[in-house]
C-alpha cells in the first residue's frame, strides 16, 4: 500500500491568511500545509480521502489523474469544498462514475452546498461531477473489488465522523472523542494517521498529548500527524516527538505500508 499525503493542514491552511507568526513565514516547505487528505494506491485500486478546497493543486503537484472512489469523513468545508474539481477526474477517465462514500448527514450537506449536482440542470456548460452516492452505516463494512474497506464512528465535537481502515492502515482526522467499539476496531492497526492541532486544549480537536496517550493504548508500530495548525513548527515538533514512535507528516510524504 502507497500512502501519499496531499494536505495536513487545519481548516485555514498553513501559512493562515494575514498571519505573520514564525511558522507562516517559515522558509520549510514542510510548513506550508494544505488542507488535509490523502491519496491510497493498493490492489491496483487509487482511493481519495477528503476533497479538499485545495484538491486541484494537490493532484496536480502528485500527478492524480484517476480516482476508483472517494471516501469522505466529515462535510465541513475544508473536506468537501473541493468536489466540484471531481468533474476534471470524470474527463481524465473518459467520463467513468466515481462512487462517493459518506455518512448520511455529510450527504445531505454535499446536496445542499453542490445542488446543481443532483438535478437536471437546463445546460451544462464545463460539465458536472459525475458520481455515484453510497450512504455508509456509523459502523460499515464494504469493497472496491477485493479491496475491503471497514468505516468507524468517532466525534469532532458533537459531531459524527467516519474513520477508514484498510488492512493495517487507520485513518482518523478531526477527532475530540473515540468510542471504546472503535478502539476495538482499529486496535492493532500498523500505521496510524490521526490528527493533532496543536499542544493547547481544544473543544473539538485532539492536542499532540492527547494523540501521545491514545498511541500509548494502541501500540501502532507508526503514528502519522495531519490537520495540524500554524501553532506546531515541523522541527520543533519532531524534537518534541524523537522518542515516539509518531511523526509529524508534510504535504507531499509518501509512505509505503
Amino acid at each position: 500500500m502507497k500512502i501519499t499525503f496531499l494536505g495536513t493542514g487545519t481548516s485555514t491552511g498553513v501559512p493562515v491568511i494575514g498571519c505573520k507568526c514564525k511558522v507562516c513565514t517559515s522558509k520549510d516547505p514542510r510548513n506550508k500545509r494544505s488542507r488535509a487528505s490523502i491519496f491510497i494506491e493498493e490492489k491496483n485500486k487509487k482511493i481519495l480521502i477528503d476533497i479538499t478546497p485545495d484538491f486541484r493543486l494537490q493532484a496536480l503537484n502528485n500527478n492524480i489523474t484517476e480516482v476508483d472512489a472517494i471516501l469522505i469523513t466529515h462535510s465541513h468545508a475544508d473536506h468537501i469544498n473541493g468536489f466540484d474539481d471531481i468533474r476534471q477526474l470524470n474527463f481524465s477517465m473518459n467520463f467513468k462514475i466515481i462512487p462517493i462514500f459518506l455518512n448520511q448527514t455529510s450527504y445531505w450537506e454535499l446536496q445542499s452546498r453542490f445542488d446543481y449536482v443532483f438535478k437536471e440542470l437546463p445546460q451544462l456548460g464545463g460539465g458536472k461531477p459525475m458520481v455515484s452516492i453510497k450512504v455508509l452505516e456509523d459502523y460499515d463494512r464494504f469493497f472496491i473489488n477485493d479491496l475491503e474497506i471497514l468505516t468507524f464512528l468517532y466525534y469532532h465535537g458533537k459531531l459524527k465522523v467516519n474513520g477508514y481502515r484498510i488492512g493495517n492502515f487507520s485513518y482518523i482526522t478531526d477527532v475530540s472523542f473515540i468510542p471504546q467499539k472503535t478502539l476495538e476496531i482499529i486496535e492493532g492497526t500498523e500505521i496510524l494517521v490521526i490528527s493533532a492541532l496543536r499542544y493547547l486544549p481544544h473543544a473539538t480537536h485532539f492536542t499532540i498529548s492527547e494523540v501521545k496517550n491514545l498511541v500509548k493504548t494502541l501500540k501502532p508500530k507508526i503514528t502519522y500527524l495531519t490537520h495540524m495548525g500554524h501553532e506546531l513548527d515541523y522541527n520543533e515538533l519532531s524534537n518534541y516527538l524523537k522518542d515516539s514512535n509518531i511523526i509529524p507528516a508534510y504535504d507531499g510524504l509518501t509512505v509505503e505500508v
